[in-house]
C-alpha cells in the first residue's frame, strides 16, 4: 500500500510543479522542475538511508519519526506527559520536527519515505522562492541563480526532515517577501508575511534567526536611503535596551551569554569533536576562542579531519567555493547592498557557528543552509569572465523557458 501512495503523492506534486504560477514564475522549464524536484526527494531518501546506517542511533532524522510516535500517544492519551515534554522553550522548539512528523505521518500512514516525499514539497516552494529572489538580483546569471537547488551540502541536508530544510524554506519566502516590498514597494500583505516567517525562523533556531534580522537590517539601510534616520533610530534603541539589560543584569552580559550557548553544545556527544577553547564568560576567554572559532566556522572540517570518510566529500565542496570567492572577494566588487547582505549573514553566521559547535559533523550541518549565500554573490561578481559567460549563455538556452529568456550580453 504504501507504494501505490508513494506513486500517488508524487504525481500529485508533479502536477502541482507543473501547474502552480508561483513555481511557474521562476521561469525554469517544467522538465527541469520536475527533475529538480525529483533530485531533491532522491537525495531525501538517501539521507534516510546512509543516516540508518552510519549515524550514531539513526541520527535526528530517525528520532524525530520514532519519537513522534510516542509524542502522538501522549497527545491521544496521556495529556500531561505531552505537556510535561514542552514545558520549557528549549524543548518545545526542539519537538517542532517531531511535531512535522506527527502531521506528515498521518497521511502517510506512518511511513518515514512518503513523509520526505511530503516534506520535500514545501521546502521546494521554499527553494524556487529564493531561486526567483536570487534570479532577480543577479541578472543574466542563472549559474548564480542555481546555486540555490545544487550545492551538494544544500541539498544533502535540507531534502530530510531536518531543521535545515524548514529553515531554508522559511528564508526563502521571507527573502522574497523583502525583496518584493524593496522592488515593487511596501505592501501590509508582505510585511505581515516577513514578520511570520521571521518568527518561525526564531521558534526553529533563534540564533540563526539574530544573524539573519541583522544582516537584513543592513541590506535595507544600504538600498533604501529614505529610511536610514528611521533605520538608525531603531539601531540606537535597541543598543540602548542592551546596554541597560547589561547593567541591570551584569550576569546577562555578551561573553556569559555565549558562554552559556557554548556550554550547551559541550555537553554533547559526537565523534567528530575538533579543537575549541571553552569560554569562561569573559571578554579575554571571548577573544581567545575567536581564532579557532574562525577556522572551525569556515574551513573545517579540512581534508583528513573530522573522522569520517564522507567529511572529505564536504572538505572538497568548501574549498572550491572559497576558490571562487576569495578571487571575487579580492577584486572587491561585491558592492550591490543585496551582495553586502549575503557575505555578511553567511559569514556571521559560520562564525557563530564555529564558536559553539566543537563537531564537525554538525557544523557541516549547520553551515549547508549559509554557502548558497557565500557563493552567490562571489561567483555573480566573476560572471564577467569569458568561461562563465559562455556557460551562462548555454543555460539562458536551455534551463529557462521561452517566456522568460533574456540572452545576456556577450
Amino acid at each position: 500500500m504504501h507504494i501505490l501512495l508513494f506513486i500517488f503523492y508524487s504525481l500529485l506534486c508533479g502536477i502541482a510543479i507543473v501547474k502552480i504560477p508561483f513555481i511557474r514564475k521562476s521561469g525554469l522549464r517544467p522538465v527541469l522542475l520536475l527533475l529538480l524536484f525529483a533530485l531533491h526527494v532522491v537525495i531525501g531518501l538517501a539521507h534516510n538511508l546512509i543516516a540508518y546506517r552510519y549515524y550514531p542511533d539513526h541520527g535526528d532524522i530517525w528520532d524525530y519519526f520514532w519519537n513522534s510516535f510516542i509524542y502522538r500517544h501522549r497527545l491521544g492519551s496521556d495529556f500531561s506527559a505531552f505537556l510535561a515534554d514542552n514545558a520549557s522553550w528549549t524543548h518545545f522548539s526542539h519537538n517542532g520536527m517531531i511535531f512535522i512528523q506527527m502531521i506528515l505521518s498521518f497521511f502517510s500512514f506512518d511511513h518515514l519515505g512518503i513523509n520526505t516525499l511530503l516534506f520535500s514539497f514545501p521546502v521546494f516552494l521554499g527553494n524556487i522562492a529564493l531561486f526567483r529572489v536570487f534570479r532577480d538580483r543577479f541578472p543574466n546569471d542563472p549559474l548564480t541563480a542555481l546555486t540555490v537547488f545544487l550545492l551538494p551540502s544544500t541539498l544533502f541536508w535540507t531534502s530530510c526532515i531536518h531543521r535545515e530544510g524548514v529553515l531554508y524554506m522559511l528564508l526563502g519566502f521571507l527573502l522574497l517577501s523583502i525583496h518584493r516590498m524593496m522592488t515593487a514597494g511596501y505592501r501590509t500583505g508582505g510585511l505581515w508575511r516577513s514578520i511570520v516567517s521571521l518568527l518561525l525562523i526564531f521558534y526553529f533556531r533563534s540564533g540563526f534567526a539574530l544573524t539573519l534580522a541583522a544582516a537584513i537590517f543592513v541590506w535595507w539601510y544600504l538600498e533604501k536611503p529614505p529610511f536610514r534616520p528611521l533605520l538608525a533610530r531603531i539601531a540606537f534603541g535597541i543598543t540602548g535596551t542592551l546596554l541597560l539589560s547589561i547593567l541591570a543584569f551584569p550576569g546577562l552580559h555578551i561573553p556569559a551569554v555565549l558562554a552559556g550557548w557554548q556550554k550547551e553544545f559541550y555537553a554533547l556527544y559526537g565523534h567528530s569533536r575538533l579543537p575549541l577553547p571553552v569560554m569562561d564568560g569573559s571578554w579575554s576567554g571571548l577573544f581567545r576562542v575567536l581564532p579557532a572559532a574562525f577556522l572551525n566556522g569556515l574551513f573545517e572540517p579540512l581534508p583528513g579531519s573530522g573522522g569520517q570518510p564522507i567529511y572529505l566529500a564536504f572538505s572538497i565542496e568548501l574549498l572550491a567555493i572559497w576558490a571562487v570567492a576569495l578571487p571575487a572577494l579580492l577584486r572587491t566588487r561585491l558592492k550591490a547592498p543585496f551582495s553586502i547582505f549575503c557575505i555578511l549573514f553567511s559569514v556571521a553566521g559560520m562564525l557563530a557557528i564555529g564558536l559553539f559547535v566543537p563537531f564537525a559533523g554538525a557544523i557541516v550541518r549547520y553551515r549547508s543552509i549559509y554557502l548558497p549565500f557565500l557563493i552567490a554573490p562571489c561567483l555573480h561578481a566573476i560572471a564577467d569572465l569569458g568561461p562563465l559567460r559562455q556557460l551562462n549563455g548555454w543555460l539562458f538556452r536551455h534551463v529557462y523557458s521561452q517566456t522568460r529568456m533574456t540572452l545576456p550580453n556577450n
